[in-house]
């Protein structure tokens, strides 16, 4: 490992290859709030989310000196957190078969507790990114998702608005929220 970076704006990989205990930090604080975000969209649930965040890091620091600087460091980092998503998964269904063999409930964690883990999520760079990503929608699109996923209408109802068959109607809004879902992966990693 190298010295610690003293350069202007160090790269990701300058961060992650030195020494320093607080370039580790660093390189912690850029990616923290998207990794957080990463796993909370992929288990609902702020607990596991700051868990799973916590472990990548965790893997991240302890392996760091495997880490090959002509790759980025964060698809690096992202490479560990579908590695820890993927034991969590394994563990949960581990878990649920025993707890249900047993007549156990999950223990949740109170919900004060992981109010900044939530409020992570809302922040305004994400609100930012899914307004551009809504944006980026063709207008049809956009209305279609509009008026199924807020204003709730029918499929049925849909059509009529939009003046299309029922089918064209299921068919934009599944484009729709292919397209900001593909988006908004794109913008996480």
């Amino acid at each position: 490992m190298s010295e610690p970076y003293l350069g202007a704006d160090p790269s990701d990989e300058e961060l992650l290859v030195s020494a320093s205990p607080v370039d580790f930090g660093d390189f912690y604080d850029r990616h923290i709030n998207s990794l957080v975000r990463y796993f909370l969209r992929r288990t609902a649930c702020a607990q596991t989310a700051a868990d799973l965040s916590a472990e990548t890091f965790a893997q991240a620091l302890s392996s760091r000196h495997r880490y090959d600087p002509q790759y980025s460091a964060r698809a690096w980092l992202y490479t560990i957190a579908k590695r820890q998503l993927s034991r969590y998964h394994r563990r949960a269904a581990v878990e649920t078969r025993a707890r249900r063999r047993l007549g156990v409930d999950r223990i949740e964690v109170a919900e004060d507790q992981f109010a900044r883990v939530e409020d992570l999520v809302w922040l305004e760079q994400s609100r930012a990114l899914h307004e551009q990503a809504l944006a980026d929608l063709s207008p049809r699109v956009r209305s279609a998702l509009k008026l199924r996923v807020i204003d709730r209408l029918s499929y049925a109802q849909l059509a009529t608005r939009l003046g299309c068959s029922e089918g064209a109607a299921r068919v934009r809004v599944s484009r729709g929220l292919a397209k900001l879902a593909d988006d908004l992966e794109e913008v996480e990693q």
